[in-house]
This record gives structure tokens, C-alpha cells and sequence, in this order.
């Protein structure tokens, strides 16, 4: 048995092996919780695929909300449909007015308050970043440009998932992804799923529930044996909804908990997840259950 850890964007210039370090001690904390302990007979691998993401990220030079005001729409159409259409899913989602995104534009956008008024659009953006100030290693405007490309570009997700698929093996395997994480994850399971010995898909603040990501994946499915689990925080805005038949309807139906309360400072970080005792709970009975069959 092992499991296969798939982390989120914003991990280039970071340590592969401390990052590992970090999911597997905050997981055990997690057992602990449960008053469980942690198999010492299950591997974890950790694939690393950040620097080649910020490497892709840099060369695309996608445009910003400012890029737009300033030089016009046009640069890259799809994308600037794509950061609209993402915002304004954020904004109605969360509930947010617009005399709270009024705070984040300027005077023009008074009478204009519509996500093709690009004025607009960043002050959403603005907005959703003052709602992370606590954190220094996300941008909505950066997380939108990971995900599009990784969505969007055969290089790009051709790249990071032989990555991915470098370290699979033909052992049982539980994976575990975390954001981003969550979307590389699920390409893999299905380009793999013939070979892959999938015990159990656990995913935890996971963005696949935003149309505008799951439908560049082709007709939502749940691929794992004994079930897919998706766990996060209300409070999470990458979490935008969940997996549900309104989101992304797969059969079986997905198992969504909505109790998780990330401590982390955006509540989005991994740690506020795999700590979670639901989270590990799952992880252990799915390890159980796989080791009693």
C-alpha cells in the first residue's frame, strides 16, 4: 500500500523533501487525532512538479486585470474569458456586494458594475486577494494563471503529469491531492486507470467544482475503488463548491464534507487539511480496507 501525495501551485523555489516532511507529519497529526497511528509499512511519494509550473507560468506571460485596462482585451482572449467567468463565479458564490468591491475600483466603475467591465473584474480580484493578506504565497490572479494553463496547454499538462506519472507503480495506492493538486490528480487517475490500482481518491480544497476548470476535463467520473472523498473549508474561495450533481455530477456520487476548519491564515493551506480527523479517517479506513481484502 502507499499513497501518492499531489501538492498545489505556489511550491516552486521550495524544498521537494521538506514539503514531503510537512504532509507526512501534519497526516499523522492527524491519525492522532483519532487516537490512530500511522502504518509505518505504507509508503508515501511525494512528485514535485513546482518549478516546471512557475518555469510555464513565466514563459506564457498570461495578461492581468491592469494589463487589460491598460492595453485593451484581446492579448489572450480565452484566458481573459476564462479569469471573468472564474470571478464572477467567486463573487456570486461567496456573496460578496458590490459595495464590498467598490472598495477595490475606481470611480468609473460606479455605474458599471458588470464582470465584462474589466475595471471591475480587478476590483474582484483586488478584493479576493485583501480576503488572503494574511498570506504572502497566493494571488488570484497567479492561482488563475496556474490553472489555466495546466487546463489549457497540452505542453503544460503533458509536462507536469509525466511528472506525476514517473513515480506510479503497480502497488495499491491511495492519492491525495491538494488544490491544483486535485485537477493534476484526476487527469492522471484517467489517462492511468487501466493501470493504475486505485484504492481511494481523497481530495481536499479542490477548485474542480468551478465549471470553468472541470469542463476542459470531458464528462466528470469517479474512478476509485473504494470511493472519492473531497473534503474543505466553507471559508476556502479555491473551494469554490463541491463535488456534487450540480458541480461535477460523477457516479458513484462523490462524498463531499463541507465540516473541515482550516486554521492555516488563508484558510486553503495544506496543513489545515491532512491535520483535519475527518480526513484522516478516511485515509486510514481506506488503508484498512485495502490491507483486509
Amino acid at each position: 500500500m502507499r499513497i501518492l501525495c499531489i501538492h498545489g501551485r505556489s511550491q516552486g523555489g521550495k524544498s521537494p523533501q521538506v514539503l514531503r516532511e510537512v504532509w507526512i507529519a501534519t497526516l499523522k497529526a492527524g491519525f492522532k487525532s483519532n487516537s490512530d497511528t500511522f502504518p509505518d509499512d505504507v509508503k508515501i511519494d511525494f512528485p514535485f512538479y513546482g518549478d516546471k509550473l512557475d518555469e510555464f507560468t513565466a514563459q506564457a506571460a498570461l495578461p492581468t486585470p491592469d494589463d487589460v485596462i491598460r492595453k485593451g482585451p484581446g492579448s489572450d482572449r480565452d484566458f481573459e474569458q476564462f479569469m471573468q467567468d472564474v470571478l464572477g463565479d467567486i463573487k456570486k458564490m461567496k456573496g460578496t456586494s458590490d459595495d464590498e468591491i467598490l472598495k477595490f475600483t475606481g470611480p468609473e466603475t460606479a455605474q458599471a458594475r458588470d464582470i465584462q467591465n474589466w475595471a471591475w473584474v480587478r476590483g474582484i480580484a483586488r478584493f479576493i486577494d485583501d480576503y488572503f493578506k494574511d498570506t504572502s504565497d497566493f494571488t488570484i490572479e497567479t492561482f488563475l494563471k496556474d490553472v489555466y494553463l495546466y487546463v489549457n496547454s497540452p505542453k503544460v499538462t503533458n509536462s507536469i503529469n509525466q511528472i506525476v506519472t514517473s513515480m506510479m507503480t503497480d502497488e495499491p495506492t491511495i492519492i491525495v491531492g491538494h488544490s491544483l493538486g486535485t485537477v493534476v490528480g484526476y487527469k492522471v487517475i484517467m489517462n492511468n486507470i487501466n493501470k493504475l490500482k486505485l484504492v481511494k481518491y481523497i481530495t481536499v480544497g479542490s477548485p474542480l467544482g468551478i465549471r470553468a476548470i472541470s469542463s476542459k476535463l470531458g464528462i466528470p467520473e469517479n474512478p476509485a475503488q473504494l470511493g472519492w472523498y473531497n473534503a474543505y473549508d466553507k471559508s476556502d474561495i479555491v473551494a469554490l463548491h463541491p463535488l456534487d450533481h450540480d458541480y461535477f455530477p460523477a457516479k458513484p456520487s462523490i462524498v463531499n464534507y463541507s465540516g473541515i476548519n482550516n486554521e492555516t491564515a488563508n484558510r486553503h493551506g495544506i496543513v489545515g487539511y491532512l491535520n483535519n480527523a475527518a480526513v484522516a479517517k478516511e485515509i486510514s479506513t481506506a488503508i484498512a480496507g485495502k490491507a483486509g481484502q
